[in-house]
């Protein structure tokens, strides 16, 4: 017997009134707000670039709902790229002027870290770290974008707890060990150069993507892009594709929102989860239930909900529905909004996901064996106070 979810689609044209329209839709599928504990997990994938990133306005009209059903303050958090600059520099201090609310820097503020087991490429387990404070929120909230993925085809609310991983160790999500990015000589360099950000990289990305999208469909409607016919650089990409869904989907059982929020109209489709194309598709999505949030948003966005690994894993591990029939959709009509968006150019290596997890000690029948919580632990931290994210981008 499946718990039913709740999830609330609308459209308007302003971002605020679909927002508040569908947070209001909930009704009383709506989480007990506590009056302190509250965490509010935003995305800033880019601290520069407003596009790939949770726009003040969605935040604030979230925190509008959070303070008036009994909030007395709020953290709002986020761990990607420099947070703290983006908290200023993209609206967010300013839009909770003289209101009750801490800034969280995850890379820079945490102090204590708890444990959780990830899945790395050649099988081994390893103990990761990810942050107390935002595991141990009274209400812990995600609010996110609707935006492709280099990885992982979709990322939106279950995705956003990427960056809730101790910087240093998020490159394990991936399944590679901490230090490097699972390449070497040249092309490590060339990776890493490609996780900054800037037009450069910007335009470099674009580029990438559009000379590998051609020969990728070609092979793929040839029928030769086949897990046991994958040369071996592709093979090790499509087993951290993998790895990173196995673990997220592990990531998701500590820190699992209780309240998803997706804004579709800063979204992103083509290159993302940075250097895509911009797009506003005019609603918001809202639910108490990640999983059915998120696999609403894949569906909005023309996207297979089963080439989303770590989907299909949270729903089997108990997280969410994933199934539509085990959510109670309220507000627009998702068939009549939904469009087909531009997938990112690595999408048809996406599909091969479940081929990867024998290769990565998995099972697609008996998914996520193993996973525990552990212990907690003291930061590292650097000079400057900051502990830096040696993989870049977590969004």
């Amino acid at each position: 017997m499946h718990r039913r979810s709740r999830v609330a689609i609308v459209t308007d044209p302003r971002r605020q009134d679909a927002l508040a329209q569908a947070m209001h839709l909930l009704g009383d599928a709506w989480p007990e707000v506590p009056e302190h504990g509250t965490v509010v997990k935003i995305n800033l994938v880019s601290h520069q670039d407003q596009r790939a990133s949770s726009h003040a306005t969605t935040v604030g009209a979230v925190a509008d709902f959070l303070y008036a059903r009994g909030a007395a303050e709020l953290t709002v958090a986020e761990g990607a790229t420099d947070a703290t600059a983006g908290f200023e520099r993209l609206g967010h201090r300013r839009m909770f002027w003289k209101r009750p609310v801490r800034f969280f820097d995850i890379n820079r503020d945490e102090t204590e870290w708890t444990t959780f087991r990830t899945r790395a490429t050649d099988g081994s387990p390893h103990e990761t770290r990810v942050s107390a404070t935002m595991a141990k929120a009274g209400l812990y909230v995600s609010v996110a974008l609707a935006k492709t993925h280099v990885n992982t085809m979709l990322t939106a609310s279950m995705k956003n707890q990427m960056s809730c991983v101790h910087p240093h160790e998020r490159i394990r999500m991936h399944g590679y060990a901490p230090g490097g990015n699972g390449f070497s000589g040249l092309k490590k360099h060339v990776v890493q150069w490609l996780k900054g950000d800037g037009p450069a990289v910007a335009w470099a990305t674009t580029a990438l993507g559009r000379a590998r999208q051609v020969p990728l469909q070609v092979e793929s409607i040839a029928g030769r892009l086949q897990w046991d016919r994958l040369r071996p650089p592709r093979r090790e990409f499509v087993k951290s594709i993998a790895a990173l869904h196995v673990n997220l989907a592990r990531l998701n059982t500590l820190i699992g929102p209780r309240l998803a929020v997706v804004d579709g109209f800063g979204a992103m489709d083509g290159e993302g989860p940075r250097f895509g194309r911009a797009r506003n598709f005019g609603w918001a999505v809202v639910g108490n239930d990640p999983v059915a949030v998120d696999g609403v948003v894949a569906r909005l966005m023309g996207m297979n909900v089963a080439d989303i690994g770590y989907l299909v894993l949270a729903e089997r591990l108990g997280l969410g529905n994933l199934a539509l029939e085990n959510v109670d959709l309220v507000g627009d009509p998702l068939d009549s909004i939904a469009r087909r968006c531009r997938l990112h150019s690595h999408a048809p290596l996406h599909r091969l996901w479940r081929d990867a997890l024998p290769a990565i000690g998995e099972t697609d029948a008996e998914p996520l064996r193993g996973h525990h919580f552990g212990t907690r632990s003291a930061a590292v931290r650097s000079p400057s106070g900051a502990i830096h994210d040696e993989t870049g981008t977590a969004g």
